[in-house]
């Protein structure tokens, strides 16, 4: 068992070394990942690369809460020229956002020509549904229908348009007629209406709300809306920058009128004076325009702002997703270095188990090959009483017998040769004695 243990421990220190340095090899100085940057990533300090972003946003925001809406323009416009119920109402609409602004639309007042523009609408419906053909007759002097569309939008002839509104039957006939487009109740209507050329803007907006809506079907009445005079009054006075298509009205102190705005964001406008001047009507066109010029810019600001907040919010997306596979990919590299790690291990310390085992094995293979060896040695000098028998006693004696005998003859022929050398040497000495 000794021998069996120093041979193990010699195996084991012999192995060690080699173990050691082949791990060595194996295992880095310094294990590190690169560092994942993004494109959109910036090395600048937090919230320095928004800063100027956030203070441009705030600022808008501050400007959108700071903007008068029109409600307040208007109360400023009609405080400044003196405006009342009696002698202006508005309506406004815009037909992107769906913002309205209303102001004594239901009151009725004189319409003028603008009365033109839903009877030459109805006559456009019946056309549309084949009720009635664009060259039907109109008036006794031969006037087709389409003939007269453009007298009355365009040159606002009064004549062709009283022969259109009679042809529907009598006044009050008509009078219903107009208000297949219109959205005002029964008791929401001032039973004037009835009683003369009484319209209300709202009326009016109601009717510019349908055509523009079915403007693909009523271009004719749109093309000639953009054509009617004056092409340099009313709305188009002051505003010049987009192509409006309206109709005007001008009676006895009414200057009104009524239309639709080509803006980037097209409105509706219906405008209603009496006896306050056609300058009214243009600067009303032109407070509005002005202000849906505005409120287009700061949408488009807004819009912006929405873009670049989705882009960050999608950059930090990004940022977030990058840095969440850098960190699954770390994780991963550091569990493949683990179970590599793991794996060596585990095979070195199979290896110095079947190293060990195998010097074990030699060594017993070693004391079994030398087991018989000393048993064989050790035997010739063990008695075993197996095998003993008498007669070796006489041997044993006679060899005795002989070994004394033997011994003693060496010794008295030893002494024989003792006394002869004595003798010698004293005759010798004689000899050299001097005579006498």
């Amino acid at each position: 068992m000794v021998r069996k243990f120093i041979c193990a421990l010699l195996a084991v220190l012999l192995a060690l070394p080699l173990a050691s340095f082949i791990a060595a090899e194996d295992i880095p100085e310094v294990v590190e990942l690169p560092t994942v940057v993004t494109p959109m990533q910036k090395p600048t300090e937090d919230g320095e690369e928004n800063a100027p972003e956030e203070e441009a946003a705030s600022e808008d925001e501050t400007k959108a809460a700071e903007e008068p809406r029109l409600a307040e323009l208007f109360d400023e416009f009609r405080a400044a020229r003196n405006l009342t119920e009696d002698n202006f109402a508005i309506s406004y609409y815009d037909t992107v956002t769906g913002e309205s602004y209303d102001w004594n639309e239901t009151h009725m007042m004189i319409a003028g020509s603008t009365f033109k523009l839903p009877l030459n609408l109805y006559y456009y419906e019946l056309e549309n549904a084949g009720e009635i053909a664009p060259d039907a007759l109109i008036t006794q002097g031969g006037a087709t229908l389409d003939w007269c569309h453009y007298l009355s939008i365009v040159e606002s002839n009064n004549e062709i348009s009283h022969a259109l509104l009679y042809r529907i039957g009598n006044f009050h006939d008509y009078k219903n007629a107009m208000r297949t487009y219109f959205t005002m109740t029964d008791e929401e209507i001032d039973p004037k209406y009835y009683q003369d050329n009484y319209y209300c803007t709202r009326m009016m907006m109601d009717t510019l709300k349908y055509i523009y809506a079915h403007q693909e079907e009523l271009t004719e009445l749109v093309d000639y809306m953009k054509q009617s005079h004056p092409q340099n009054g009313y709305f188009r006075a002051k505003v010049t920058e987009m192509e409006v298509a309206h109709k005007y009205g001008s009676f006895e102190g009414a200057e009104n009128d009524v239309g639709i705005f080509y803006a980037e964001r097209p409105f509706l406008l219906a405008v209603y004076t009496q006896n306050v001047g056609e300058l009214v009507v243009q600067d009303a066109a032109r407070l509005a325009a002005d202000y849906n010029a505005r409120q287009t810019e700061l949408a488009k600001k807004k819009a912006l702002q929405e873009q670049l907040d989705a882009f960050e919010a999608e950059k930090e997306a990004r940022m977030q997703e990058a840095e969440a596979r850098a960190e699954e990919a770390m994780q991963a590299l550091t569990a493949q270095y683990e179970a590599e790690q793991a794996a060596k291990k585990a095979a070195q310390e199979a290896a110095l188990l079947e190293a060990e085992k195998a010097s074990m094995a030699q060594a017993d293979t070693q004391e079994a090959e030398t087991a018989p060896e000393q048993t064989k040695a050790s035997s010739v000098f063990q008695f075993n009483p197996d095998n003993f028998e008498w007669w070796m006693l006489a041997v044993a004696a006679a060899v005795l017998v002989l070994g004394s005998g033997g011994v003693l003859l060496i010794l008295h022929t030893g002494k024989m040769k003792e006394l002869t050398r004595d003798a010698a040497q004293e005759d010798d000495a004689e000899d050299e004695l001097p005579e006498k």
